[in-house]
C-alpha cells in the first residue's frame, strides 16, 4: 500500500486566500503542505507522506545535536534520514523544523525521536520519530497565509 496518500481534505480554498504550497500546523506542530487548491476546499498532505520532506534538528538539552530529513513513511509514522551530527544522538530528543531549504519555517515541532539506527545500506545514520499531531483526531488546522 505504498501508493496509499495520506491526506486531508480542508474546507476553505482559494476564496479564502489558501495557495498551494501553504504550510499547516496546529499549536501542538507541524501537520503538512497544502498541495491542492479548488475556490472552497483544500488538500492538505500530511507530514507522514512519503512525499513530503522537511528539513529538521534535533534538539537536546535545549541544544541542536544533529540535523537531517524528516518524511513521511506512512501509517503515521516519520523517519530522518541524512541523519549528521553528535555520535550519541539521545533517545527522546525533539525534532524541530530547521528552516532550511526554505518551505518549512524554522521551530515548528515535527515529533521525538524514537531511535537511531544505520540505514538499509548500512552507510548512514537514520531514527524512527513520533510525530508530535496525530492527524487521525484533527478538528482544525492553521493555514499560513503568505503576505
Amino acid at each position: 500500500a505504498a501508493d496509499v496518500r495520506e491526506v486531508l481534505r480542508v474546507d476553505k480554498g482559494s476564496l479564502a486566500g489558501i495557495r498551494t504550497g501553504s504550510v499547516v500546523a496546529v499549536p501542538d506542530g507541524l501537520v503538512g503542505l497544502v498541495t491542492s487548491v479548488s475556490p472552497h476546499t483544500s488538500e492538505v498532505t500530511l507530514l507522514t507522506d512519503p512525499s513530503v520532506k522537511v528539513a529538521c534538528t534535533v534538539e537536546a538539552d535545549g541544544r541542536t545535536v544533529a540535523r537531517g530529513i524528516v518524511s513521511g513513511e506512512g501509517d503515521d509514522q516519520l523517519v530522518i534520514r541524512h541523519l549528521r551530527g553528535a555520535a550519541e544522538v539521545p533517545p527522546q530528543s525533539r525534532v524541530l523544523s530547521s528552516g532550511r531549504g526554505g518551505v518549512f519555517p524554522p521551530g515548528l515541532e515535527i515529533g521525538t525521536l524514537l531511535d537511531v539506527r544505520k540505514d538499509a545500506r548500512g552507510l548512514a545514520r537514520e531514527g524512527g520519530v513520533l510525530p508530535q499531531v496525530d492527524c487521525s483526531t484533527l478538528e482544525d488546522v492553521f493555514i499560513r497565509r503568505e503576505r
